[in-house]
């Protein structure tokens, strides 16, 4: 029997929708809606391409040593160096650049803001399974057996603040399985299943000291997988934003539960330092969390959103990486170490298919 890659991926392009584009938002300086694949045209053709990617992997007969995927569609990366933490940033569409090397685009259109960046590699989905692109440059499978993989289903996947521990979910026969990994160990620390049919609306917002938030229609909860309990956090109208060391950043209603946590409200796309301390949001200015502290004020950048190009992400090993410059489209990449009197120049970047993008950081 014989399969024909042209038909399954015209079945797949064909079978999905593509979300209307909303250049007016993506222009506007110094601030940047939440990026996602399917929310902007662009990136819904890169997902695509990413589909045809997973179509190619996942085809019988394609050829694997245990988990480690040998399949031509997973170029061979080589040794990636994630000493200063995974510095992946993107020209979309252009070229890649990961753990000190550079990349086509092309060659992997498969990492986008959808994956998790980690201190062992990237985590990503290949037609609804999560995969691992390790420091070594190996692709290897997470998760065996068949999986579904229906259009809609973006689950995400969470690191916490060890930069190693990962929570994901994914969908067999209208059961999503939600686990939980230490990637330097390989050990599963936890699991759960959940009835949800399609499970379009299902999110892993979060994952930190030993709890997993987990968002559907309904709203947030919390499931923590040392005691396999589950807890309601939030209603329908609250978005947890990021959890780092205890501190929940949320946006809309406070949350019903307060349990351990402390809650810190902000934006839907900032972000939480790996230590809880600071919020990151559209300028080089990080807030604090604890009342009566200090902001910080990083050595490049904007100080305050609107003042000129500045794009942010917390990298793998805690420091913030800035994408900014005065003459759009060229950038200067720094790496800041919060606190730090100067930062380390990563590089420059002229971007050519829109604006700079952080692999691994969903904005």
């Amino acid at each position: 029997m014989s399969i024909d890659l042209g038909d399954l991926l015209t079945e797949r392009i064909d079978d999905f929708a593509v979300p209307p584009a909303d250049p007016g938002v993506a222009r506007a300086a110094g601030r940047r809606l939440r990026r996602r694949r399917r929310t902007t045209t662009a990136l819904a053709a890169t997902t695509v391409i990413a589909v045809g990617v997973g179509l190619a992997v996942t085809l019988p007969g394609s050829g694997r040593d245990g988990r480690t995927v040998r399949d031509p569609a997973y170029a061979s990366v080589g040794p990636l160096d994630f000493s200063h933490g995974a510095r992946a940033y993107a020209d979309p569409g252009a070229t890649l650049h990961l753990g000190g090397r550079d990349f086509p685009y092309g060659d992997m259109t498969w990492l986008d803001t959808d994956a998790a960046a980690t201190q062992e590699g990237i985590v990503f989905f290949d037609a609804g399974r999560p995969m691992l692109l390790d420091t070594k440059g190996e692709v290897s499978r997470l998760v065996d057996g068949a999986l579904d993989a229906p259009h809609g289903f973006h689950p995400t996947a969470k690191v916490d603040g060890s930069g190693r521990v990962v929570a994901w979910a994914t969908l067999r026969d209208g059961t999503a399985t939600i686990a939980v990994r230490d990637l330097a160990t390989g050990d599963e620390l936890g699991s759960t299943t959940l009835d949800c049919g399609a499970c379009g609306d299902l999110v892993i917002d979060g994952i930190d000291r030993g709890a997993v938030f987990v968002r559907d229609r309904s709203g947030t909860r919390t499931w923590s997988w040392g005691a396999d309990e589950w807890r309601d956090f939030a209603g329908p109208g609250t978005r947890v934003a990021d959890v780092r060391a205890g501190v929940v950043l949320y946006d809309g209603p406070r949350p019903t539960d307060l349990g351990e946590w402390r809650l810190v409200a902000g934006a839907i796309d900032a972000q939480l330092t790996l230590d809880g301390r600071y919020v990151l949001y559209w300028s080089s200015t990080l807030q604090p969390t604890t009342p009566g502290e200090a902001p910080v004020v990083l050595p490049v950048g904007p100080p305050a959103m609107g003042d000129s190009f500045g794009w942010y992400a917390v990298d793998t090993d805690g420091s913030i990486l800035v994408a900014t410059g005065t003459d759009y489209p060229d950038f200067t990449i720094y790496d800041c170490v919060v606190g730090a009197p100067r930062c380390d120049e990563v590089g420059r970047l002229k971007v050519t298919g829109g604006d700079p993008q952080f692999i691994g950081v969903d904005m």
